[in-house]
């Protein structure tokens, strides 16, 4: 015992000292660098945490020793309260991984290896304290015993780890035992299998060598009828008999010869009944399709007869043109003056019908000074706010009509087009005409006046195509997303094309030029391209011909007139849509005078087997003029209203026919 505390207190000095070389060591640091808050913090909690443990009274902020001092003069700690100080010095730890980063890796290996040691260091603990035991209680009977059950429970404690490593070798070899007994077993099903098969083959065998033995006796049996019993019989006999057989085989060679002959065309019960079943379902498709003749061929005779009337109609107008060029002078075209007359071509026509040059003059001096007709007013009366009438145009009395030209027209009509496409507004174009104005123009009067003045000028010039396209949208009787699709196509080519310029000066290479409509436009035939290509060519560069200006290709600005490329384009697209639809009306076939939903639907998909179904429905939405779920319940619509709302809606080929 008394050795024992020399080592303590030998054990104590020691620390002592190391902890005075850390101070010394700390203090000089400290003068070198300054220590971060959050580490002074972490200090201080832990010696907080170590003197409420240790039961220190007195305080020292900047001394490490005295808390050293304290840990070693204090009283030994209980159990819970070595485990909460070692939960404290844990966690602290852990926050100094966290907190210090350049450092955090060394800082957990650290953490790692104290770990390790201590749960060493507290096994090796126990075992000294079992030591001590023992050696404090040899003196007393009970010690002795308490020594003697330490060293039988230390040999029950190695021969449990003999039989441990016993029972592992045991289950090991079971296991081992047990792979060998599954591969036994494996190749016994295997053998067992080989031997059940060979029973089979010898059955087989067998049955097989007695039908052979029948046959051979059936032939010894012949072969003595031939030539006699007895093991002397005759050679000449022998030879006739050889001939017989050869004779009848020949004869059944024969006869199997005029079999095969007679039963060549004899096919199986069952393909003749698949035959037959086909030939049934030809006949009656025969039948369909010689009624459908016969009403076409009717059709035909009815369309002929109408043929004849109108070329004999032709042939008589036309020789009372030829007359008429003989004898009367030519008339100008009136038509061209129809722009600048209020109510457009149909009022024209109201004006001018049945009336000679001379009077269509001065109807035409009329509308332009407006100094003899009292029709000529400047004021548009107003449809009213009935609910038939559109959005835009409701109002009571009359309004001043502005009589809007080409460009003016223009310049409003592309700056509803840019307004309405940047908010990407989905409401139809009458309502948001009625929004654009009332936003520009807040008093009542004057909305009107330039909604009534728009209507007009479009109604005026409704023979421009831009116009034409932008009144059939705003009077609903065009498909607005036509607008768009010709507007995406264009922007599309031109931004790829200038994604292809990387010197950014407006000039790309032919052979790009090409690429990049092949890209546009995958469906396109080779005449198309090559339009469009000789179309580019016209803006090649001065310098190098073979570089194409395109920005030159496309038009700059709003109120601009479309140019050459866009416009081949548009028509390129119409031209194709045209086709598209065509195709449509011939697998929907022009006998059928109502079309139903689910036709249509059949017909678009034969035509272009790749559309989408997205598509697909909203083609059939325009084309019957219902919503999604009223799809199956529209009733069919008639042939010519159908192939004029195709015409008028966005109806575009999504991939080629297959």
């Amino acid at each position: 015992m008394e050795r024992n505390a020399t080592r303590t207190k030998t054990t104590k000095e020691i620390r002592l000292m190391k902890c005075e070389d850390v101070i010394k060591r700390g203090a000089t640091g400290s003068a070198q660098r300054s220590t971060p808050n959050a580490l002074l913090t972490l200090e201080a909690d832990l010696r907080s945490m170590l003197r409420q443990t240790f039961c220190h009274p007195q305080t020292s902020q900047n001394h490490l020793a005295s808390l050293f001092k304290a840990m070693d003069t204090a009283e030994q700690p209980t159990t819970g309260d070595g485990d909460r100080v070692m939960m404290v010095v844990e966690a602290t730890l852990v926050q100094l991984v966290q907190m210090v980063r350049p450092y955090n890796t060394l800082l957990a290996l650290i953490h790692h290896g104290y770990h390790h040691i201590l749960h060493h260091l507290q096994a090796y603990v126990r075992k000294l304290k079992i030591t001590e035991l023992m050696l404090d209680k040899t003196d007393n009977p009970y010690g002795k015993m308490r020594a003697e059950e330490l060293c039988r429970l230390r040999e029950l404690e190695s021969l449990t780890s003999e039989l441990s490593t016993e029972l592992e070798n045991v289950a090991s070899q079971r296991d081992y035992l047990k792979e060998q007994l599954s591969k036994a077993e494996g190749a016994f099903e295997e053998e067992h299998q080989k031997a059940v098969c060979m029973a089979e083959e010898k059955k087989k065998l067998e049955a097989h060598f007695l039908e052979a033995k029948v046959e051979a006796g059936g032939l010894k049996k012949k072969l003595e009828n031939y030539l006699g019993e007895g093991p002397g019989s005759d050679p000449l006999l022998l030879k006739i008999a050889l001939s017989k057989c050869r004779e009848e085989l020949a004869s059944k060679a024969r006869l199997l010869q005029d079999m095969e002959r007679q039963y060549r065309e004899v096919v199986p019960r069952a393909d003749f009944d698949r035959q037959q079943r086909r030939l049934n379902s030809l006949t009656a498709s025969h039948k369909q399709l010689s009624h459908v003749h016969e009403m076409l061929k009717e059709q035909h005779e009815t369309l002929l007869s109408s043929y004849e009337q109108v070329v004999t109609e032709r042939d008589g107008l036309s020789e009372e043109n030829q007359a008429l060029r003989r004898a009367a002078t030519p008339r100008p075209e009136w038509n061209r003056v129809a722009e600048y007359i209020e109510g457009g071509i149909s009022r024209w026509r109201e004006l001018s019908f049945g009336k000679t040059s001379d009077q269509t003059v001065d109807v035409l001096i009329s509308e332009l000074t407006g100094s003899q007709l009292t029709t000529t007013s400047e004021f548009i009366d107003c449809k009213g706010n009935e609910p038939g009438v559109p959005a835009y145009l409701r109002y009571d009395g009359s309004v001043r009509n502005r009589r809007l030209g080409k460009r003016d027209l223009m310049l409003i009509v592309d700056d509803i087009w840019s307004i309405k496409r940047k908010l990407c507004n989905k409401d139809p174009m009458e309502h948001f005409v009625d929004q654009y104005f009332k936003e520009r123009y807040h008093l009542e009067e004057v909305r009107a006046e330039w909604c009534y003045s728009l209507a007009d000028g479009c109604q005026r010039l409704a023979h421009e195509e831009q116009i034409g396209l932008f009144w059939g949208i705003l009077c609903g009787q065009v498909q607005e997303q036509v607008y768009h699709y010709q507007v995406d196509i264009v922007n599309n080519l031109y931004n790829i094309l200038k994604s292809k310029d990387s010197s950014e000066k407006d000039l790309i290479n032919r052979s790009t030029f090409l690429e990049c409509i092949k890209e546009v436009f995958p469906l396109k035939t080779d005449d198309h391209i090559q339009v469009l290509m000789d179309i580019a060519a016209r803006a090649a560069s001065l310098k190098d011909p073979s570089f194409i200006k395109y920005h030159n290709l496309f038009p700059q600005g709003s109120g601009t007139e479309r140019t050459t490329l866009v416009n081949e384009i548009v028509q390129q697209a119409r031209d194709e849509q045209d086709v598209y639809i065509q195709e449509v009306l011939d697998e929907l076939g022009y006998a059928a005078m109502d079309v139903a939903v689910h036709e249509l639907s059949r017909a678009l998909t034969i035509v272009d087997p790749r559309i989408e179904q997205r598509d697909l429905d909203a083609y059939l939405e325009w084309v019957f003029n219902t919503t999604r779920d009223q799809l199956k319940k529209t009733p069919p619509i008639p042939l010519p209203l159908l192939a004029a709302r195709l015409q008028t809606g966005h109806i575009v080929r999504v991939g080629a026919k297959t």
